[in-house]
């Protein structure tokens, strides 16, 4: 496409895997990482494919609503598990709708990775 853009943001939640044969079934909490990639073929006149505050404008709403919660409140879990895959699917699905509301003429959301902890990453991207 030509240009991607990317924002990386914390937070801190705690959550439990329901069913899960270990640890993790156990409540515990993890301070995440969520990084949004954007692509463009082209950009502004003042060559940005996208601001970065325009992201974090987006992203920022979808984190004030997990950010120090349970997540297996949320809603958006409420018929899901609160593994870091479907946590990247709500940060996805929540800035989608950001885009399609705002409708940035020739922006992409690419895809959307959510760490638990260092070295353990999930990313959700429709194909």
């Amino acid at each position: 496409m030509g240009f991607s853009v990317s924002v990386k943001r914390t937070f801190a939640a705690s959550h439990r895997i329901e069913g899960y044969p270990g640890l993790c079934a156990r409540l515990h909490g993890h301070n995440w990482t969520v990084e949004a990639v954007f692509a463009t073929g082209r950009l502004n006149s003042l060559g940005m494919a996208v601001d970065f505050h325009e992201i974090e404008r987006w992203l920022d709403p979808l984190l004030g609503e997990v950010d120090h919660t349970h997540l297996n409140d949320h809603p958006f879990f409420s018929d899901k598990s609160t593994t870091a895959e479907n946590i990247a699917l709500f940060f996805y699905r929540g800035l989608v709708s950001a885009l399609e509301r705002e409708k940035p003429e020739g922006l992409a959301l690419r895809q959307v990775s959510v760490w638990e902890m260092e070295g353990y990453r999930a990313t959700y991207e429709e194909v």
